[in-house]
């Protein structure tokens, strides 16, 4: 039996979920420190038998220190470098693999070939792998100076979402009144204010039969877009969300910063047509354009209506075609995958 330590800054329900199917289908048992959950997003969690959570704001570095000399772990998986505490837990122990897990994209930027520069100095020699989403990930781990990447690192819980798609009745297309996504929250880097404008411009100019149904909250929440054509269904537990996205015919996430984007992931499983921006790292592994959706520049007004446009002027067919080019895609990356690509750090 393997039993791996992970230290986590602000736990979600996909990590969660992949967690507990590499303890329980593995026969792994873990022991987690994660900081308190957002207010934005509470969400509630069901964990395996075989985890163990603790408080991060209960753990200081002493206490890290102990909890490590008293199990004899056989993995760290920290995820990120922004804690100190956690790093020097992995520093200290140095006897015990160690895995890094990040979803930073690289750009090439000044700042990010300095902090490549400093990782190659002091960050890369404490860990023994990376684990990344996907392949701009990827390039910033190469550059930092890891020998052993792996990608594939977040993952929804892509049977409960898959359902969706196969219990979709087959009039589900060709419906006169279809239905856009929005999940994320309210604030700036989600360009959610610009997406609900641009929606309400392209429906009243052609007067398309699409609505827009947005979940999430946030600091944006107040000037949020009110119109008979958009519906605000706040925060939402998971089981809640499930329920409404089996209404959906598209899924949009326009955002100027979004690293990763699991919820892509998710609404890809679900047979869901997708817009994304060209910062959604997601894109990568679910978009294949114009197959199953759409792109556009990030920050542009413009290029987000003629995204909008192409997509509520598709045909009943091709939404359809796109649907399951969308549920093809999402299979690429499993909770099995997910576990597989942590165990290969136990691999000689």
């Amino acid at each position: 039996m393997k039993r791996i330590l992970v230290l986590y800054r602000e736990l979600a329900g996909y990590f969660v979920n992949c967690l507990n199917h590499l303890c329980d289908e593995y026969g792994v048992e873990a022991d987690v420190v994660a900081y308190p959950l957002s207010a934005d997003a509470p969400f509630q969690f069901n964990f395996s038998p075989r985890i163990t959570c603790h408080d991060r704001m209960q753990m200081d570095e002493a206490r890290l220190h102990k909890l490590c000399s008293l199990k004899s772990f056989d993995m760290i998986f920290c995820g990120g470098w922004s804690d100190k505490d956690y790093l020097k837990t992995v520093r200290m122990h140095k006897e015990i693999p160690t895995l890094l897990g990040f979803d930073n994209q690289w750009e090439g930027s000044a700042k990010q070939w300095a902090a490549a520069i400093y990782a190659r100095l002091s960050l890369v020699k404490d860990f023994n792998m990376a684990f990344v989403p996907g392949i701009e990930q990827a390039e910033y781990a190469s550059r930092m100076g890891f020998q052993k990447i792996v990608q594939g690192a977040y993952c929804c819980d892509i049977d409960k979402f898959a359902h969706i798609h196969k219990a979709r009745p087959s009039d589900h297309w060709s419906k006169q009144e279809k239905t856009l996504f929005f999940v994320g929250r309210y604030a700036k880097e989600k360009f959610v204010l610009e997406l609900q404008r641009a929606f309400i411009t392209i429906v009243e100019q052609y007067q398309l039969p699409w609505r827009l149904i947005c979940a999430g909250t946030g600091p944006l929440w107040e000037e949020r877009v009110i119109h008979a054509r958009i519906e605000h269904l706040g925060f939402l537990q998971p089981q809640d969300l499930l329920d409404q996205m089996a209404l959906g015919h598209a899924f949009i996430l326009p955002s100027v910063f979004e690293p990763w984007g699991v919820v892509v992931h998710e609404f890809a499983a679900a047979g869901l047509p997708l817009i994304l921006s060209d910062k959604v790292g997601a894109r990568t592994a679910f978009l294949n354009e114009p197959k199953n959706g759409f792109s556009f520049t990030s920050g542009s007004e413009l290029e987000l209506k003629s995204a909008l446009e192409k997509l509520m002027r598709t045909s009943n067919g091709h939404l359809f075609d796109m649907s399951q080019q969308s549920y093809y895609l999402a299979q690429s990356i499993t909770p099995d995958t997910w576990s597989k690509g942590v165990l290969t750090l136990l691999e000689p």
